[in-house]
């Protein structure tokens, strides 16, 4: 389930990216067991690829489905941050990664594969 709803952004942009084909093709570029499973670089299109990890989606812009407002990647395609749900990172959950900056999440996410309440927001 996506939460359009709770977070319109992120959720949008998620969408936006699936529809457009970014993600076909990307392999998981880092699993750790008992923690989580990242995807979303393209460089890891290359399973080998020593930059896996380290992209993101081009520049652009998106719809936000919810407003209906234009919505931007920039600065390497990362979205501004939207922390207007609390929900946390439980066990099978989906959650947009980051670099640990705000505004820095773009097309990367992690599959929580454990209860990982330490990482909210």
């Amino acid at each position: 389930e996506i939460f359009l709803d709770r977070v319109p952004r992120t959720a949008s942009n998620f969408i936006d990216l699936c529809n457009t084909g970014f993600y076909n093709g990307i392999h998981f570029h880092r699993v750790i067991p008992d923690f989580m499973n990242q995807f979303g670089c393209p460089h890891a299109k290359d399973p080998r690829s020593s930059a896996a990890g380290t992209g993101g989606p081009p520049d652009g812009k998106f719809k936000n489905l919810t407003t209906g407002a234009e919505e931007s990647r920039t600065k390497g395609g990362n979205i501004k941050d939207e922390h207007t749900s609390k929900d946390s990172n439980l066990a099978g959950t989906l959650s947009m990664a980051n670099t640990g900056t705000p505004n820095t999440g773009g097309s990367q996410l992690f599959i929580n594969v454990a209860d990982n309440k330490m990482l909210d927001w």
